[in-house]
Formats: C-alpha cells, sequence, structure tokens
C-alpha cells in the first residue's frame, strides 16, 4: 500500500513536471496503476498535489539533515542548500510555486528554517552583510535558488552550473571580480 503511494507520488511529481496540468488518468499511467486505485489513495486532484508537496517538503527536510549544515561554514553551507534545492527540487518544481496553498505553514518552516539559520549565522559570522534587513536577504536568496532551479528544469544549465552561478551571485554579486 505504501509503495503504491509512494510510487504515485514519484509518477505525479514527475508528470506535474512535465505539465502542470497534466491529469488524473495520465498520472495514474505514468504510475502503472488504474485510476481507481489513484482515486482511493488520492480522491482529489488537491489532495494528490497536497501528497505530491508533502512528500518534496519530507525530500528536502532529510536532505538539508544529512547535508550536516551546522557543521560547515556558512558560506559553504550556503552552497551545500543551492545543491540540495537544485537536486531535490527539480522533481517537485511543480508545487515549489504553490507550497504555500499545498503545505502546512510548520512544515514550510521546516525547509525554511535551516536556510534561515545559516544566513544569520552568516551574518553573525560577518561572512554575510549586516547591514541589510533579514527577511530581504532570505527572499533574495530564495528568489535566486527559485531562478536556478527554472534554468535547469529548462536545460538552460546544467544543476552544476545553475549552482555554481547561484553561489556567485549571492555570496559575491554579479560585479566582475577584477572592479572594486
Amino acid at each position: 500500500m505504501q509503495r503504491t503511494r509512494a510510487a504515485i507520488l514519484d509518477a505525479a511529481a514527475r508528470a506535474l513536471g512535465r505539465r502542470t496540468d497534466a491529469g488524473m488518468a495520465e498520472i495514474a499511467e505514468e504510475a502503472g496503476v488504474g485510476r481507481a486505485t489513484l482515486y482511493r489513495h488520492f480522491p482529489t486532484r488537491e489532495s494528490l498535489l497536497r501528497g505530491v508537496a508533502q512528500a518534496g517538503i519530507t525530500e528536502l527536510v532529510e536532505a538539508f539533515d544529512a547535508a550536516h549544515l551546522d557543521e560547515l561554514p556558512a558560506d559553504r553551507a550556503i552552497g551545500r542548500i543551492i545543491a540540495v534545492f537544485l537536486r531535490e527540487g527539480a522533481k517537485y518544481a511543480a508545487v515549489i510555486r504553490q507550497a504555500d496553498e499545498y503545505c502546512d505553514p510548520a512544515d514550510m518552516e521546516r525547509t525554511v528554517g535551516p536556510v534561515r539559520e545559516v544566513i544569520d549565522r552568516g551574518v553573525r559570522d560577518q561572512v554575510l552583510r549586516d547591514d541589510l534587513r533579514a527577511d530581504a536577504v532570505f527572499a533574495m536568496f530564495s528568489a535566486i535558488v527559485e531562478r536556478a532551479l527554472w534554468l535547469t528544469i529548462d536545460d538552460t544549465m546544467t544543476p552544476e552550473e545553475a549552482a555554481e552561478t547561484a553561489v556567485t551571485i549571492f555570496l559575491n554579486g554579479a560585479r566582475r571580480p577584477d572592479q572594486p
């Protein structure tokens, strides 16, 4: 039963990643289950989207835990956060923009909490600027990471290129290194 549910969520993430308006029949086919089985697990499209979002949050939280962010200097932890988002987030791109709609706020905090902690630590350790509002820095970081994610999904950049660019832009800005 759990394997079927996991297969449906995985198939839904893939199908929705290709086409955000993918139908329940298409998702059932992708999962290799009948529509009746899909509807037993997820009676509505909304319940399926909530399930996909929850699976994405769970994977991100597990990946952050495995990354040992608290053991790294802030700048390296930021690089690792970006790598995790690009690796795990691509699968769940279809629901990322609607996460507030499909996720419990406490679950959302489980994914953004570690990011905020690293940014706060970066400010305390004087790796990041302390003259900017923390909420604005977090919002800009999130925007850079999201854009890097879409560049990888669109095959404009490899995940490695997008991660390197996002880290560089966030930590050093877009100014040429030889400019003051």
